[in-house]
């Protein structure tokens, strides 16, 4: 099994871990600004910054009672959108972690992968060279035409193919476009059935179109581990433009 296999979702033991930035955030804007800005410093992300800014600003002027007999109303409100920031952009910090990790784990694969193919070529290349030069003839063609044979001939001896089979490419993977997609068509993406494919199209045609993939997943109901995966699948082009307008007419 490859290491993408094993990491096709995420466990609950990773999302709760992940997700323990939140503690500081349910304890009150004392604490709120540094789980904030450890999301923003880690996955760059500007809304986190401007949150911890604002948290850590309003906390410290709820500590100063600069409210006067305002300053316990105003702290649970700081509290109340602390908490209710923080549960909106952890979604997007999981999803941030998960593609690194993945990315990681994909990266690591196919240097192991390579590795070992190199190491095979060369052990399997070996008696073949020796096989072939001691079964060689004189040849009547030029010096030049009789020299070693090409690489790519080479290797498909090594594989048990022929040299055009080298030459021969995968087959471009057809991409959905979630912009203009009927809902038959997107039910057939990965992670999504045809509620919920009816689901984003209701989105679509409410908010005018989709800004990007993870957009989509969003407003399909889709976890982000799920969305990651939809990004191979799945393409966003541009929304359309609005007709524009240039006021009303009134005849007088």
């Amino acid at each position: 099994m490859s290491s993408s296999a094993r990491l096709a979702a995420p466990g609950w033991g990773w999302l709760i871990g992940v997700s323990s930035w939140l503690v500081a955030v349910f304890i009150g804007p004392a604490t709120a600004w540094i789980g904030f800005f450890i999301v923003g410093a880690v996955s760059r992300r500007r809304a986190a910054y401007i949150a911890g800014a604002a948290s850590g600003i309003l906390g410290f002027t709820v500590a100063t009672e600069v409210w006067g007999g305002f300053s316990d109303l105003v702290g649970a409100i700081v509290h109340l959108g602390g908490i209710i920031v923080g549960l909106a952009l952890n979604p997007g910090w999981l999803r941030t972690l998960w593609e690194r990790r993945v990315a990681a784990a994909d990266k690591r694969g196919s240097s192991r992968t390579a590795s070992t193919s190199q190491a095979a070529r060369a052990t399997t290349a070996a008696p073949k060279r020796r096989r072939r030069g001691s079964r060689a003839k004189p040849a009547s063609q030029p010096a030049a035409t009789s020299a070693a044979e090409p690489e790519a001939r080479r290797m498909a001896e090594t594989v048990g193919a022929s040299s055009s089979d080298l030459l021969q490419t995968a087959e471009p993977v057809e991409t959905v476009d979630v912009q203009t997609a009927t809902a038959d068509e997107l039910a057939d993406l990965p992670g999504l059935n045809r509620t919920k494919a009816r689901r984003a199209v209701k989105v679509r045609t409410k908010n005018g179109g989709f800004f990007s993939v993870e957009d989509f997943g969003e407003a399909a109901g889709l976890q982000p581990h799920e969305i990651v995966r939809l990004r191979s699948a799945a393409t966003c082009s541009p929304r359309p433009r609005s007709p524009r307008s240039f006021g009303r007419r009134v005849d007088l």
